[in-house]
């Protein structure tokens, strides 16, 4: 699996791994992620979190060994998970964590990948297509609408914090960035006309997930038809 991509998800720089049975998870997440304040970022309005609400999840490191986690959450913002542990709040440091998994409110799984997109090296993105001859992910971000720890113009402004997401593909090789506009993005695949035509035929709207993955498949279908 993966064996598409370029971004070395599975291409080991194992250096440091640690050996099965010399310690114990919880001594791994503590060892390998460092404690940042909490309320860091009660002066901006909004919030750089993905997801709503801590929740379960599950980690991978370098050798893809699994760590469950009852309390995660991915900080747009810094691109780093983080987790409460014992009441203290810890980020994970990214490079010892390969791969990340955690369900959104409707129980959609999302993956996460470390350095999976080239745009983005040292960032996670996440991984929401891999087919034989298409992989996709996207990159989600948080932003400050103006700059934190720097004086502002008009300090009476609140600052705010600004959720975006950015969606690429790799085709033979070629990392594209996708527009989700439904004419853009048949373009941007590669197959206007019949992406196009069935966007229209089931009434698709790729700024949802569902209907941007069904669009991927079937993009990856026309890729294995030109082999």
């Amino acid at each position: 699996m993966f064996r598409q991509t370029i971004f070395g998800l599975v291409l080991v720089w194992l250096t440091g791994a640690p050996v099965a049975g010399q310690e114990t998870e919880v001594d791994y997440l503590q060892g390998h992620s460092v404690a940042v304040e909490g309320g860091r970022y009660q002066d901006v309005q909004g919030t750089p979190y993905r997801y709503p609400t801590f929740r379960p999840g599950v980690l991978f490191d370098e050798v893809l060994l699994e760590y469950p986690v009852d309390s995660l959450n991915f900080n747009g913002h810094t691109s780093r998970f983080e987790f409460w542990s014992a009441g203290e709040l810890r980020e994970l440091i990214g490079n010892r964590f390969l791969r990340a998994r955690i369900a959104d409110d409707d129980g959609v799984e999302h993956t996460y990948a470390w350095s999976i997109n080239p745009n983005h090296p040292g960032k996670y993105a996440e991984l929401i297509y891999h087919g034989d001859y298409l992989t996709a992910t996207q990159f989600h971000e948080t932003i400050t609408d103006q700059p934190l720890g720097k004086k502002i113009r008009n300090s009476a402004d609140p600052i705010r914090f600004v959720a975006r997401t950015s969606s690429y593909a790799l085709i033979d090789g070629e990392l594209k960035s996708l527009n989700l506009q439904p004419r853009r993005l048949a373009s941007d695949l590669g197959f206007r006309n019949e992406l196009t035509a069935l966007i229209k035929e089931h009434g698709l709207k790729p700024a949802r997930r569902e209907d941007l993955i069904r669009i991927l498949a079937h993009a990856d279908s026309l890729l294995a038809t030109q082999e």
